[in-house]
């Protein structure tokens, strides 16, 4: 018994997506519910807690949500935390490389498929399980990549100034220092 949701959404907070590091060894990210999603997943959270309810005999606990009142949700994955990856793809659906997912930051446009499940133990509640992750816009650094910009687009956001021309180059010799006067042995 699971709830799908595809949607898209924000990176947000810390996010190492690529290889399992720091002090818990993973990775993580976070992104938070759109409005109507944050609605349904609650909606749909009270059906499966009474489905699991029903599969447990005595007094149980139940955990809160996996999100936070404005619909913040945070993912770990791989290393020590046992939890498969979710698969990394760009707009048109090729799997991304290692270093590509090394280079996501926050402010990455992205359309997830999540799995909302319910679990009994040790106690009850239902976790949220994101399966993948489409790449729409990249925020890499300090650059961000919106995808189909052609040259004619670049060249038409930048307006003319002074300054080097490749049809007319006029280069200057770099400064550079001497061994001796740079360093002090």
């Amino acid at each position: 018994m699971a709830n799908r949701y595809t949607f898209e959404t924000e990176l947000e907070g810390f996010i190492n997506v690529g290889e399992p590091s720091g002090k818990f060894n993973n990775c993580c990210f976070a992104f938070r519910l759109p409005q109507a999603v944050l609605e349904q997943a609650e909606s749909d959270r009270e059906e499966l807690l009474v489905w699991a309810k029903s599969k447990v005999t005595g007094r149980v606990n139940t955990n809160l949500p996996k999100w936070d009142d404005e619909g913040l949700v945070k993912i770990s994955y791989g290393g020590d935390t046992g939890r498969p990856a979710p698969v990394f793809i760009d707009s048109e659906g090729s799997v991304l490389e290692d270093a590509v997912r090394k280079s996501i930051r926050k402010g990455t446009k992205v359309r997830l498929i999540v799995d909302q499940k319910p679990y009994t133990k040790p106690s009850l509640g239902t976790t949220l399980k994101v399966l993948g992750v489409q790449v729409l816009e990249l925020a890499s650094g300090a650059v961000t990549d919106s995808g189909d910009l052609s040259d004619d687009d670049v060249i038409a956001l930048f307006a003319k100034s002074a300054g080097f021309k490749q049809s007319t180059p006029a280069p200057r010799k770099a400064e550079t220092e001497s061994a001796e006067e740079t360093y002090d042995f």
